[in-house]
């Protein structure tokens, strides 16, 4: 099989992450947190090692700053409802996932949505326009729809400099892209199966100068002779037993982009893009979304005039065994801002360990499917 859903899920693992998960399964087994054992022991040390490797991975001075949540979606859940109150406005870019969106309408927020620039990026220079009021600012760094690259950094500065909060959205450029929060200025929630290789079941979240009500309370390996949830981090958002299975492997993943060099990484998978993105934009009966767009994460999506994109992609499985993602993504508002949402797109997301061999072959299938109709 040709895998090209990583956006989803990155798909294959390096094998260091396969033994991570093995050995902690089967050889140490052990709740962190929970008893003084040296199996324990152990388990709190797989655990604090992947929170020092997550706060260098983005510049973070204390490893107790990270959060582990199960996603991102866990992570901005906690941020949004843990800080939105009914009525405040909340200024968003027009590329949110749904893991902003629906939090976001369930706590009654008003939403103001930044203007769309003509590459399918946001508008980061109408920002400073539209703070007078504002509550909370949170912007998609990079989209899981079109692979376009919002300019957080400048977000950051504009949020900061007016004293409001920030959150990045990072699904899709942690491990892909540099995440730096001492930069960034914001605080941050980004998943562990997708650009940081580890397993499903991990992520994480980071604060800046907020402390959201948290939204899960119970046993945290620490005052329990109170009644009161501690609010010493990373405790106060860590109730019950953390994904320890997952975590080992995560680190794993890590250590793996640390060894390659995340340059490497970046340089590789933006070749990968640029092969599908100039071969699509240049296929009879295609459209690629957001053409004009210089730089770009690894999200490649089009849309033919002869056939549906869940046709399409339906073909790709069964006849060409190449697996891609078709439909809305989870994240219509960005299909509302680019006007596919009545049809969605295909979605084409290239990783590490694709070849540019396999990209000529997903183009060559998908040249056959929407030309030839085989």
């Amino acid at each position: 099989m040709i895998y090209l859903d990583n956006g989803a899920t990155s798909f294959p693992k390096p094998p260091a992450v396969y033994d991570g998960v093995n050995y902690y399964i089967r050889y140490c087994g052990a709740s962190a947190g929970r008893s003084a054992h040296k199996k324990a022991r152990e388990a709190m040390e797989i655990a604090l090692e992947c929170r020092i490797a997550l706060a260098d991975f983005i510049n973070a001075d204390n490893p107790e700053s990270i959060v582990f949540t199960k996603n991102a979606t866990e992570g901005l859940n906690i941020m949004i409802r843990g800080m939105v109150k009914d009525g405040d406005k909340v200024i968003v870019s027009p590329l949110e996932h749904n893991s902003v969106m629906r939090p976001l309408y369930a706590s009654n927020a008003e939403i103001s949505v930044l203007p769309l620039n003509e590459d399918g990026t946001s508008d980061m220079d109408a920002l400073k326009n539209m703070l007078n009021g504002t509550k909370f600012v949170i912007i998609n760094h990079v989209s899981n729809v079109s692979g376009a690259i919002n300019d957080v950094y400048k977000a950051g500065n504009i949020c900061a400099e007016a004293g409001i909060p920030l959150l990045i959205d990072c699904s899709q450029s942690m491990g892909h892209f540099e995440v730096n929060v001492k930069k960034l200025k914001a605080s941050v929630a980004f998943p562990g199966h997708k650009g940081l290789l580890g397993p499903q079941g991990t992520g994480g979240m980071y604060l800046h100068n907020i402390l959201p009500q948290a939204l899960c309370f119970g046993g945290t390996g620490s005052d329990s002779e109170s009644m009161i949830q501690p609010t010493t981090m990373p405790d106060y958002y860590e109730s019950g037993t953390i994904n320890l299975v997952g975590i080992a492997g995560l680190s794993k993943g890590i250590a793996f982009i640390n060894s390659e060099g995340q340059q490497n990484i970046m340089e590789k998978e933006y070749e990968l893009t640029s092969i599908l993105r100039e071969g699509l934009g240049n296929m009879n009966g295609v459209h690629l979304l957001c053409p004009l767009l210089k730089d770009y994460g690894e999200a490649v999506s089009f849309t033919a005039d002869s056939i549906d994109p869940s046709e399409i992609a339906l073909i790709l499985d069964e006849k060409y065994d190449i697996a891609v993602r078709s439909g809305l993504h989870c994240a219509p508002a960005a299909h509302n801002a680019y006007g596919t949402i009545k049809s969605g797109t295909v979605r084409l997301t290239p990783g590490y360990f694709n070849t540019k061999k396999e990209m000529k072959i997903a183009l060559n299938a998908i040249n056959n499917i929407v030309n030839h109709r085989t």
